[in-house]
């Protein structure tokens, strides 16, 4: 990817108050804002317009302790939005994207909206609180490709505003040495970390956001009294969701789990509470944080 300019800007002073962004001279520009700020949104130009929008919350009963995100669009968004205050109860945030020069249409957004439901659902990220999947509609060739671009546009701002939960889970890569200056710095994969305990074992790789723990990875099936009750809800969560499912005299990791830390994923597959950074191992013994501590150095 290459690099791009951001323009952010605080409307209010404050880091997580009401806040714009847009990428250089794109078209795409996003308005941010916490649940709180709502009045302040609403009295926004963008607010009424034709856009695409995101609500983002931690607390759905369905899934607690899940982030949970929300799809929608409209002719004026906040008209919608508001609708949702109400009906809607999990969501502390919310994100909209309009087209500067206001060319976005009634089909633009429908797409947009279809697109963004299906990124969701393919990352397995967090709990998708649409009940359906959107249609979104065909469209013209040429509005095909302005439109995927601009959802091009949408993804960056979103990581913007630290929203990941529309991206796949990807393994970092790191830089390795090279010969040649003229080759260009060359990446190479995340090494992979272990975690054996009490008769299971775990794979897990580093991740930009977090740590992610393999699929056929295995956990305890019983969780200690030492764990927190934080992560024993994890647990359970991910038993119900089907992440985790039983195994003989174990759980299973039934796909890739991206977890906060590697502490909150060593905890989950011990049942008890761990430091990550020293119960995740390489092959040849070496702890996460000494790895860390040797890549930083550059030895």
């Amino acid at each position: 990817m290459s690099p791009r300019s951001i323009r952010l800007f605080l409307v209010d002073g404050t880091p997580a108050g009401l806040r714009t962004a847009e990428i250089g001279l794109s078209t795409c520009k996003a308005v941010a804002c916490p649940r709180a700020s709502l009045t302040a949104l609403r009295d926004r130009p963008e607010a009424k317009r034709t856009g695409v929008y995101v609500l983002i919350g931690e607390e759905h009963p369905d899934q607690p302790g899940r982030t949970a995100v929300y799809v929608g669009e409209g002719d004026e968004v906040m008209t919608r939005i508001l609708r949702h205050e109400n009906a809607k109860d999990f969501w502390d945030r919310v994100i909209i994207f309009v087209s500067k020069d206001e060319n976005l249409t009634k089909s633009h957004v429908r797409y947009l909206e279809a697109k963004l439901v299906a990124l969701a659902r393919e990352a397995n990220r967090a709990f998708i609180v649409n009940g359906n999947d959107p249609e979104g509609g065909r469209l013209p060739e040429a509005e095909e490709a302005e439109m995927t671009q601009f959802l091009e546009q949408v993804r960056i701002l979103l990581g913007i505003f630290g929203i990941s939960e529309f991206e796949p889970v990807r393994p970092r890569v790191t830089p390795a040495p090279v010969a040649k200056k003229s080759q260009g710095p060359a990446k190479t994969a995340m090494p992979a970390f272990f975690l054996k305990i009490g008769g299971v074992e775990a794979e897990g790789l580093l991740d930009d956001s977090g740590f992610i723990v393999r699929k056929g990875s295995c956990a305890r099936k019983t969780a200690r009294s030492s764990i927190t009750s934080y992560k024993h809800s994890l647990r359970d969560e991910l038993v119900l969701s089907g992440v985790l499912k039983e195994n003989g005299d174990e759980l299973k990791f039934t796909q890739d789990y991206l977890f906060t830390s590697s502490s909150a994923a060593a905890a989950v597959i011990s049942g008890t509470s761990m430091n990550g950074r020293i119960s995740w191992k390489l092959a040849d013994g070496t702890t996460l944080r000494d790895w860390e501590e040797r890549e930083l150095s550059g030895k």
